[in-house]
């Protein structure tokens, strides 16, 4: 059985160590960019989710006014989110705000994409 995009995402953060997730992330990030920018088929709303953790884990790093989400993240891929940001909190890579952050700015996101949609 082939593993969605996402799924196999998780599982190769999870099984790297805390220290290494970052080089990942980015690496991720840029594959699926490439993806996007050449019209490869990829899925989309797994894409979109990954790429925005992505984002909002690096304007966490680099201490930016935040990280707003531009497309509600899939409810079952937020504990996998909130998991990966406790792993790299607890090895002081990312202040301990950074989930409490990640939970404000989905809900601001899922807020706002849903006044929009109505």
């Amino acid at each position: 059985m082939r593993l969605s995009l996402f799924d196999s995402f998780a599982d190769m953060i999870e099984t790297i160590p805390v220290g290494a997730i970052f080089r990942v992330l980015e690496r991720e990030q840029r594959m699926i960019e490439d993806d996007l920018a050449h019209q490869r088929p990829v899925p989309l709303k797994e894409a979109e989710s990954i790429l925005n953790f992505c984002y909002y884990v690096e304007s966490v790093r680099e201490e930016s006014s935040g990280w707003a989400f531009t497309v509600p993240l899939p409810r079952e891929h937020l504990a996998f989110y909130r998991k990966t940001l406790d792993r790299l909190i607890a090895v002081e890579q990312l202040s301990p705000g950074a989930k409490a952050g990640f939970d404000g700015a989905i809900a601001g996101g899922s807020l706002k994409h849903w006044l929009h949609a109505v």
